[in-house]
């Protein structure tokens, strides 16, 4: 209790003893009788139960006669200070003096004026902060122990709301402590990378006493979303039942975990790459050899009793053949350029509308034996800078195939169009088209996909997973899209180079 400076009278204070009785404060009153001389008026019942003094031991005592010499020189000199200033004072007082041995008081002492203009009293009200300091120099010490810890530690209640954090924590996260407190593991969760509610189960299972183990995705201050790994425990944190979780950032093992599955599926790739390439020398390559031997054995053997019709027909497939074999041997050494890292990429500026032409030039024959209409729909003024050599085996790809999948009487067109920073350039036919199922197997290594054509025309699927690789290359990609028995459009899609 801390009246107010007045002049009061003795009786109305002491009309306040019920009060002061009744109050869990000690409350003492202390006269001024002179300099250096102070004695105790009064104390309330609590100031006696706490002290274990006795009402003979204190009141009517100057504080010669119950305090050493020490002590009552530092708190005449308090006492001093506050007559001179007339303010109250709030300090910390450790009372020896008393059957209580080392009793922490925190106290005010208020200057009192009774029936006189000058200061009469000194009334104290204190208050036993002595378990509170033990909890505050426990709390500290458990502070400055979970500090020596480099991971991050958290202390959490049942709902897994943050009671304390160490600097482990602090340092792994970029907040200060008090913005983690009262807060729950959402706080510091990356979003979408958790299940909040799972994370809480944790927490609720190992108050119970059941050990957990379990990764978290967390977010820095910073904005970056890093992984660690959590182990929770239940603990005893200031005299109540809590969860202690050590956290450990484990970015550089889930970067080296990253790297080896990111290098075990290009293993697969390349091994998959390797059984392509073996499966099309064993079997794509044998095939067309098998029928340019066996053409050329018939002329070899019989061309005295061929007609000339018969040995032109026989030339022509010899000549289908070796054309076939060449062409597919072109594609295999692009592609092994290509997987081997040998294939440069040099853009060049190209005149497109002219490169689609001699290629059209080329398959020019195609068309007119299939009876298809093949036709550059590229301005003349299209100009695009790519890598020329790639672009020609593309578009040449692109146009073989279309022609192969093509009816007699069907189209096939090149067409360009510049859309804001990209280049388009497709092939499209009205020929059989593809199905949904096996539009996903074009451009793919591990999944060998080749028909026959309208003309029963032989292929090995390479060449589409050439054109993608290439296209790749210059930075780009080919879209797809195809309906049966309506056709196909490839789209070679490459960003505009300046």
């Amino acid at each position: 209790m801390s009246p107010k400076k007045s002049s009061t009278s003795t009786s109305n204070l002491f009309n306040l003893e019920f009060i002061f009785n009744n109050v869990t404060d000690l409350i003492f009153l202390v006269k001024i009788e002179g300099k250096d001389k102070y004695r105790f008026e009064s104390v309330n019942e609590s100031y006696l139960e706490v002290t274990k003094l006795k009402k003979e031991d204190i009141i009517g005592k100057t504080f010669e006669e119950v305090l050493s010499p020490n002590v009552f020189g530092n708190v005449k000199k308090v006492y001093d200070t506050i007559i001179k200033t007339g303010k109250s004072i709030v300090n910390e007082e450790l009372w020896t003096d008393i059957p209580v041995s080392n009793l922490l008081v925190e106290v005010k002492l208020t200057p009192v004026s009774i029936n006189s203009k000058k200061i009469t009293h000194i009334l104290g009200s204190a208050r036993d902060i002595t378990e509170r300091k033990k909890r505050e120099d426990m709390e500290v010490g458990y502070k400055a122990l979970l500090d020596t810890v480099t991971e991050a530690i958290y202390i959490q209640d049942k709902e897994g709301k943050f009671l304390d954090i160490n600097k482990g924590a602090l340092d792994m996260y970029g907040y200060k402590r008090e913005d983690f407190i009262g807060k729950t593991p959402e706080f510091l969760s990356a979003p979408g990378k958790n299940d909040i509610e799972k994370t809480i189960a944790h927490v609720k299972k190992a108050f119970e006493g059941n050990t957990q183990y379990f990764n978290f995705w967390g977010l820095r201050k910073n904005g970056e979303a890093f992984p660690k790994e959590v182990i929770l425990n239940k603990t005893n944190y200031l005299g109540q039942d809590a969860v202690i979780a050590t956290a450990r950032d484990i970015s550089d093992r889930y970067e080296n975990e990253e790297k080896q599955r990111k290098y075990t599926t290009e293993l697969k790739e390349l091994n998959d790459a390797k059984d392509k390439f073996f499966s099309i020398i064993a079997h794509d390559l044998r095939s067309p050899f098998n029928g340019l031997l066996g053409f050329s054995k018939v002329l070899s053997d019989e061309f005295d009793d061929l007609t000339k019709d018969e040995v032109k027909e026989y030339i022509s497939y010899v000549y289908s053949s070796a054309k076939n074999v060449f062409n597919l041997i072109e594609n295999l050494l692009q592609w092994s350029r290509i997987q081997t890292g040998r294939m440069e990429f040099q853009p060049i500026r190209i005149d497109l509308y002219e490169l689609v032409f001699k290629i059209v030039n080329l398959f020019t024959s195609v068309a007119i034996e299939k009876h298809i209409t093949l036709r550059n729909l590229v301005p003349i003024n299209a100009v695009i800078k790519a890598d020329q050599n790639m672009l020609n085996s593309i578009i040449q790809n692109l146009i073989a195939n279309a022609l192969k999948f093509t009816n007699q009487g069907g189209t096939v067109a090149v067409s360009y169009e510049h859309i804001n920073d990209f280049h388009k350039i497709t092939v499209t036919d009205n020929g059989v088209g593809i199905s949904n199922e096996n539009q996903k197997k074009l451009f793919r290594i591990d999944t060998q996909y080749s028909t026959t054509g309208t003309a029963n025309e032989e292929g090995t699927g390479l060449g589409l997973i050439l054109c993608g690789e290439l296209a790749e290359q210059n930075g780009g990609h080919i879209h797809v899209e195809s309906e049966l028995e309506k056709g196909s459009k490839f789209t070679i899609i490459l960003p505009a180079i300046n």
